[in-house]
């Protein structure tokens, strides 16, 4: 009897302010990280040290520079520390320079806090897009080996829905090469589906996200997840909290925001945790130690702006 393949996922975090992101969106200027991220990486961490699981923490540069205490409390408890940018500002917005020197500070910033090479990087909201895919020529430049931006999706605001789902190496148009991973999708009704991490994750029963976990693995590819501590907060979410006299406008705003990140959040700690239990999670670093990518492809892109 063939036993079955036993796949080892990989967990991720997107390590940023979610306070401090959306009273940027609401009032259109920087405000430093609020102390609710210390409270919401608390129940993070703990819950992945009661399930022995190391995560790859993509931070951001802006959250670290005001910050360093929670980076280097992330890489002392063992996580591998990865770049989410510095300003988390999206790919497809910027130019090819503004994108480099985004880049290129959160990498140095990281690097200097831990002492350790960053290796990987994700883009806000996921914008490496189909005309932003000069960035992965941008990211070899810069010296990291892997990225994790590309979701195999149709959204108004970033995928690549006929991307192809499995991690390769990709050789670009300037001789270097770059390993992409992309987040984790199911193929149902001729399409991909999301599923693996986020709001997706609140709104999906359990057993349908085991399903999809399984169908996954069944292929031999990991489930690359993601999440962000606010999903973690064990208290409400609240937009407006520390706004002074909020406009209607940035009230209607702040109230759409609150409906929509509190919706199944508190499902989130007991849904991952049970899968935490049922399956293999590692980081991107420790998966890519063992992974067999086959031959290296080629991808050309427009060069940018």
């Amino acid at each position: 009897m063939t036993k079955p393949v036993v796949v080892t996922n990989i967990l991720s975090i997107d390590l940023e302010d979610w306070h401090q992101l959306v009273h940027r969106r609401l009032k259109n200027a920087s405000s430093s990280p609020s102390a609710n991220v210390d409270r919401q990486l608390e129940t993070l961490l703990a819950l992945l040290d009661e399930h022995k699981v190391k995560a790859t923490f993509f931070t951001l540069g802006m959250l670290a520079e005001a910050r360093p205490e929670l980076v280097q409390r992330v890489a002392n408890a063992g996580h591998e520390i990865a770049s989410h940018g510095y300003a988390h500002r999206r790919v497809y917005q910027m130019t090819r320079r503004e994108f480099h020197a985004d880049t290129s500070r959160g990498k140095a910033l990281l690097e200097s806090i831990t002492g350790q090479e960053v290796c990987g990087y994700r883009a806000a909201e996921f914008s490496i897009t189909r005309p932003a895919l000069w960035a992965l020529e941008v990211l070899a430049e810069l010296g990291f080996e892997y990225d994790s931006s590309i979701f195999p999706i149709h959204h108004r605001r970033y995928g690549i829905a006929d991307f192809d789902p499995r991690p390769a190496r990709y050789q670009l148009a300037d001789r270097r090469s770059l390993i992409e991973i992309p987040l984790a999708t199911q193929r149902r009704a001729g399409q991909n589906v999301p599923f693996s991490g986020g709001g997706y994750f609140r709104l999906w029963p359990l057993g349908t996200l085991v399903r999809g976990f399984e169908r996954v693995n069944a292929t031999g590819l990991p489930v690359t997840t993601y999440f962000h501590p606010y999903e973690f907060d064990p208290e409400r979410l609240d937009a407006l909290a520390g706004l002074d006299r909020p406009s209607l406008k940035q009230r209607v705003s702040g109230m759409r925001l609150n409906w929509h990140q509190n919706l199944g959040r508190n499902s989130l700690r007991v849904k991952l945790g049970e899968l935490l239990q049922r399956f293999r999670f590692t980081t991107f670093r420790e998966y890519l130690e063992g992974a067999d990518l086959g031959e290296s492809r080629t991808l050309f892109s427009a060069a940018g702006r």
